[in-house]
C-alpha cells in the first residue's frame, strides 16, 4: 500500500491522515509558511489551485531532518508527520528515488495541482529539487475509512453510524463525479478503496492517493506502455480492466460499488481468511433479497431498510461485469441524493453543494 492511504496509518499515536482544520486555511496562507522570511515559489493550475514549492532544506526542517513520526511506509514512499507551523500539521510523502517513480511523482503532482474539490485531499506543496519527489498534504485527524470501518474495535472507537456511512458514500461519489464530469479531460482515479478515503475532523471524506490516476484517453494505454504498476487494488479492481488493460471511468465506478458493499456489510473487499472477494461473498444474498443477512451486525437495527436496499441495488449496478451496464458517477450521485434521507442529518446544508470546476 502506498500514497495517501499510508499517511493515514498512525494508529498508535493520537492523530493521523491528512485533513482537518488545516483545510479551513486559504492557499495564500499555505504559500507564506514555513518560509523563514524567504519568498515562496508556488505552483498554480488553471483551476486556481496554489501549492507551495518547498526547497529541500524546508522539507528537512518541517520533518525534523526526517526524524519526525513516520505515519506511513510502503514499497515506493515514506510519509512523515510534519509541523508546518506552530499550529498546523501536514503529511509529507517522500518518494523513493528512481526514474520511473520520478515520472509517477510528476504525474501525481500535476493531477493534484489541477483539482479543487472539498472531498479531494488538498495538495499544500511539493519539492522537486531532488530525485526523491516530495508531496505535502493537508492532515486528516480521523485517519482513513478502512481503519475506521474495519479496525474500530482496536482503538475503542464507536461503530461508524449509518448516517455517516451514507454521507461518506455521497461525498466520495461527488468527488468521483467531479473527476469524471467536471474536468476536461476527465481524470480516472484508478485506485478507489477504503484506505484511500481519509476522514477529517468532522468525519467528512477526502479522496486521496492519485498515484495511479490517468487523464483522458491516455488511461486506455498508459499502464501497458509506461511500465507503471498495474492500477487498482485486490478486491476493488475492475475485472474488465484486468482482462483488457483499458482503464475507463467505469473502472472507478466498479471500485466505488465495492466500497458501497463495504459500508453496508462492514466486511473487507477481500476476506483475509478465505481470499474470497466481497462481491462474490455477498452479491448472491443481495440478489435473492436477503440483504439483512449480510448487513453489518454492529449496526443492529440502527439503519433504514429501504435506504440500505437502495444502496445495495446501486452497489450491484456499479459492479456489473459489463462496463456499459454500469451507471455513471453522476447517476450514482443522483441515486444516493434522492433516495437516502440519512444524508440530511449527516451533511445538512452541504448536501447540494457543488464545487465549481
Amino acid at each position: 500500500m502506498d500514497g495517501c492511504g499510508l499517511y493515514a496509518l498512525a494508529r498508535c499515536c493520537g492523530g493521523r491522515g491528512c485533513g482537518g482544520r488545516a483545510s479551513e486555511r486559504t492557499d495564500a496562507r499555505v504559500s507564506a509558511e514555513p518560509g523563514g522570511g524567504r519568498a515562496a515559489a508556488v505552483g498554480k493550475s488553471k483551476s486556481g489551485v496554489v501549492a507551495r514549492r518547498f526547497d529541500w532544506a524546508e522539507i528537512e526542517s518541517v520533518t525534523g531532518g526526517f526524524s519526525s513520526r513516520v505515519i506511513g511506509q510502503g514499497g515506493f514512499s515514506t510519509v512523515y508527520l510534519a509541523s508546518l507551523s506552530s499550529s498546523r500539521l501536514g503529511a509529507v510523502k517522500v518518494q523513493r528515488s528512481s526514474e520511473r517513480l520520478q515520472r509517477t511523482f510528476l504525474q501525481e503532482r500535476d493531477v493534484l495541482l489541477s483539482l479543487r474539490h472539498p472531498h479531494v485531499v488538498r495538495l499544500l506543496g511539493y519539492c522537486d529539487e531532488r530525485d526523491e519527489g516530495v508531496l505535502v498534504f493537508e492532515y486528516a485527524p480521523n485517519g482513513d475509512l478502512h481503519e475506521r470501518l474495519h479496525r474500530n474495535g482496536e482503538n475503542s472507537r464507536p461503530v461508524l453510524p449509518w448516517a455517516r456511512r451514507m454521507a461518506i458514500a455521497f461525498q466520495v461519489a461527488m468527488s468521483l463525479e467531479y473527476l469524471h464530469e467536471s474536468r476536461d479531460p476527465a481524470v480516472i482515479h484508478g485506485d478507489i478503496k477504503a484506505s484511500n478515503v481519509l476522514l477529517d475532523a468532522n468525519l467528512d471524506a477526502k479522496l486521496c492517493d492519485f498515484g495511479f490516476a490517468h487523464v483522458g484517453f491516455s488511461a486506455a494505454t498508459a499502464s501497458r506502455l509506461s511500465g507503471r504498476p498495474l492500477m487498482g487494488s485486490p478486491g476493488y479492481v475492475d475485472p474488465h480492466f484486468l482482462r483488457s488493460g483499458v482503464a475507463t471511468k467505469k473502472s472507478d465506478v466498479y471500485s466505488f460499488g465495492v466500497l458501497l458493499l463495504e459500508l453496508l456489510t462492514g466486511r473487507e473487499a477481500i476476506c483475509a481468511d478465505t481470499g474470497c472477494r466481497l462481491t462474490a461473498a455477498v452479491g448472491p444474498s443481495i440478489r435473492e433479497g436477503k440483504l439483512a443477512d449480510v448487513m453489518d451486525r454492529r449496526l443492529g437495527n440502527e439503519y433504514d431498510g429501504k435506504e440500505a436496499a437502495t444502496v445495495a441495488a446501486l452497489a450491484l449496478w456499479c459492479v456489473n461485469d459489463g462496463p456499459g451496464l454500469r451507471p455513471s458517477m453522476a447517476e450514482a450521485v443522483r441515486e444516493i441524493q434522492q433516495k437516502t434521507t440519512a444524508l440530511i442529518s449527516a451533511v445538512g446544508s452541504k448536501l447540494t453543494y457543488k464545487m465549481a470546476s
